[in-house]
């Protein structure tokens, strides 16, 4: 599960920085493989209470990995927490897209959940 959660993020940031963007789009759709995968296979184990919050802290962390490894220094007058700024601003898209998909993948099992008891019940 931990894998499943970690490695796309991780591939999509070293794509990311293999090609010296910062972190884009390669982190953000890594970030939400990683969080269907991890969020289905939690389901399956009964482990949500855990694994629901984890996708956007590991984007964050990749995305902070990414930025610190490819982005502009603190040079020119710039100081080191308008570079934290900077890159939690360029982050958020791919934080905001994996917890949406946590949440997408949860209605959906919400929804089979209901339909399954439904049938159970006529």
């Amino acid at each position: 599960m931990g894998l499943a959660l970690v490695i796309p993020p991780l591939a999509g940031a070293g794509g990311d920085m293999a090609l010296g963007s910062g972190s884009g789009w390669g982190l953000l759709v890594g970030g939400v493989v990683g969080a269907v995968a991890s969020t289905v296979l939690g389901v399956k184990r009964r482990a949500l209470s855990w694994v629901a919050p984890l996708p956007a802290l590991v984007v964050a962390a990749l995305a902070a990995a990414v930025h610190l490894s490819t982005g502009p220094s603190s040079a020119g007058g710039k100081s080191m927490s308008t570079d934290l700024i900077r890159w939690a601003v360029a982050a958020f898209p791919a934080i905001a897209a994996a917890e949406s998909a946590v949440l997408a993948v949860l209605a959906v099992r919400g929804l089979q959940s209901l339909r399954g008891r439904r049938r159970a019940h006529v």
